[in-house]
């Protein structure tokens, strides 16, 4: 019977990274799956490597963070305001937990990798027949992207940098030649997809990912010629692809001389990130912090004050949150909140530091956080989860 329920919940643990990437499209069959897992725990429960994870220092703190928070927030009077954020990051202890009773890591990356895999196949699909359908190899912007892309393409390519780190990790690690060729071809896809899907964010992380793993894992010689060819490939890829000169130098902007102007003027994170900033400097309020609702109230006061009238209507239709974590978390739960969760991320580079691809998956979510808020999106929260309790475990050994 015991072996079952391990068998049960070993399978709902997988499903559930399997469809962090498609979690956008019905999010309540991963609150379904999350709640048949949570009632499988209090059956296969191990009270020695519970009390292990608990008592990990990352964890700890981790808890602090977030009671802290908690607490601010119910003595400030903005709990209710603040309900769904504070879910979501108590919901990431919650499912590390859950993530520490599986045995095998390889189950859960593997399932993780087939999803995005998945994912990212149908988006390529879509992108081909729209290019069929209209002869044109322009889909960069607009509307369009989120009809081509089954997750949205931020996420869909950060997420296919971490199963990337999977995959090569993987291959390293084992000897069988039949395995070796799978994880080597899934790698491959990966980088392909990144680059089509024209994800800025995810194609610097994976040169970062790509880089650092090569230089880690080969000979000098080999390293050499590797490092080269990722370079000249990587460069090859940018001058003939319209959509990535488009998206990193906005070459159809010919008013705009000065490249600092073009990101100001394209770049929304520029406007939401001077925004957020005038929060925090007006805020009474910088050790605690205003709180998650209050935060996008203010910046939607800061929207309204955009020129022209339909720049200024697009932001307040989008309702952008801050679009950086830290930014979000130092006006929201202030200074104190800020440093406990830096506290934690130093913990984690100590924890991380002694394998590079834990290291690496680290510093994925690191600087995704800088461009985005993790804690405000599910799938954010979930691949949060998943990369934190792997680190929080002994690497995967040969």
């Amino acid at each position: 019977m015991k072996i079952s329920l391990n068998r049960g919940y070993l399978l709902l643990c997988m499903l559930l990274c399997f469809y962090i990437p498609f979690i956008p499209l019905a999010h309540a069959v991963s609150s379904i799956i999350m709640g048949c897992i949570l009632v499988l725990a209090f059956f296969i429960v191990d009270k020695k490597q519970l009390k292990k994870m608990l008592s990990k220092k990352a964890y700890i703190i981790y808890v602090v963070f977030f009671l802290v928070i908690g607490f601010a927030s119910v003595y400030e009077g903005t709990f209710i305001a603040d309900f769904s954020e504070l879910r979501k990051i108590g919901q990431i202890g919650l499912l590390v937990i859950l993530f520490s009773f599986i045995k095998s890591q390889a189950s859960l990356k593997n399932a993780f990798i087939a999803g995005t895999i998945l994912s990212s196949g149908i988006t390529l699909i879509r992108i081909l027949l729209y290019i069929l359908e209209t002869g044109s190899l322009v889909f960069y912007k607009g509307e369009i992207v989120a009809e081509l892309m089954m997750t949205p393409r931020l996420y869909l390519g950060v997420f296919s940098v971490i199963s990337f780190i999977f995959c090569a990790e993987l291959y390293f690690l084992i000897t069988n030649k039949k395995y070796k060729t799978i994880y080597l071809s899934a790698a491959g896809f990966l980088l392909l997809s990144i680059f089509l899907i024209a994800s800025r964010s995810a194609i610097i992380l994976v040169l970062i990912a790509l880089t650092s793993i090569l230089w880690k894992t080969l000979e000098s010689k080999k390293r050499n010629r590797a490092l080269l060819t990722v370079m000249a490939v990587a460069l090859l890829a940018f001058l003939g692809s319209y959509n990535l000169s488009q998206r990193f130098l906005y070459i159809e902007d010919d008013f705009r001389e000065s490249y600092i102007e073009k990101v100001k003027t394209h770049e929304p994170r520029y406007l939401i990130w001077k925004s957020a900033l005038t929060i925090f400097n007006e805020s009474e309020n910088k050790i605690s912090g205003l709180g998650f609702g209050k935060t996008q109230e203010l910046l939607r006061k800061e929207y309204k004050q955009i020129n022209p009238e339909r720049k200024r209507n697009w932001f307040l239709d989008r309702d952008f949150n801050t679009h950086n974590q830290y930014l979000d978390l130092l006006i929201s739960t202030g200074i104190l909140g800020l440093v406990l969760f830096l506290v934690f991320l130093g913990i984690l580079v100590i924890k991380a530091k002694d394998s590079i691809y834990n290291l690496n998956l680290l510093i994925v979510l690191i600087l995704f956080m800088c461009i985005e808020n993790s804690f405000h999106r599910t799938f954010g929260v979930f691949v949060f989860a998943l990369i934190l309790a792997i680190i929080l475990k002994k690497p995967i050994k040969q």
